[in-house]
């Protein structure tokens, strides 16, 4: 899937920015930044982790070839500032144009389609809820799990969507159905806004609830 938005240090973002003007390779970037070869090896190492650039080729050098790196898609987003703004008109007329229910169920299905981009846990409910709230973790939450009245909940202090859910209180329903198809199991949502977005999804713990043992 599409990278987030990921914290990117100076040297880091200088290499990612030189690099959106076309491909480069490692002594073409060093001369641009005027930083040694080795400085930049490092930081293409962590952009190359993050799936941020990557390798395209080689290019004849003095000694042996010099590989060439270009900006990925997902290094392409991180420049963007029109994401948000798009996505939030995009909630609004979504909520103006569809009834109550319609809204619910695109986003819902929304949230579903996105799970598919993930390999679904395996095991019991208890391991797969926990690998759900792994999932929210590296989606930007800070979840955490309890037990009570017969369902798991999956609660997160922050809200991976929450610049979306100020506004759109019904963007909730897409990590709802992310949880629902990832778990499994229907997640029913117990979020709040108040003072700040925080992420709550409750999850049936009875055969009732399985949507998959």
């Amino acid at each position: 899937m599409g990278s987030p938005l990921i914290p990117l240090n100076n040297p880091a973002r200088r290499v990612l920015e030189h690099l959106r003007h076309g491909p480069m390779t490692v002594e073409e970037l060093a001369s641009k930044i005027h930083v040694t070869t080795n400085a930049v090896r490092n930081q293409l190492a962590r952009l190359l982790d993050a799936n941020l650039v990557e390798r395209i080729g080689s290019r004849p050098g003095t000694s042996k070839p010099s590989m060439v790196y270009a900006i990925t898609l997902d290094g392409q987003v991180q420049f963007s500032t029109v994401y948000l703004p798009v996505l939030t008109q995009f909630l609004k007329t979504a909520e103006q144009e569809c009834t109550a229910k319609e809204l619910a169920t695109f986003m819902t299905d929304t949230g579903k389609a996105l799970a598919k981009r993930y390999s679904p846990p395996t095991g019991s409910l208890k391991a797969r809820v926990g690998a759900a709230a792994r999932l929210v973790r590296s989606l930007g939450g800070i979840p955490q799990v309890r037990s009570e009245n017969g369902t798991v909940v999956i609660e997160s202090v922050t809200c991976p969507l929450s610049a979306l859910t100020r506004e759109n209180a019904a963007a909730c329903l897409i990590l709802g159905g992310l949880v629902t198809e990832y778990v499994g199991a229907a997640a029913h949502k117990c979020c709040s806004q108040a003072p700040e977005p925080r992420c709550c999804f409750e999850i049936n713990t009875t055969k009732k609830g399985l949507l998959r043992a």
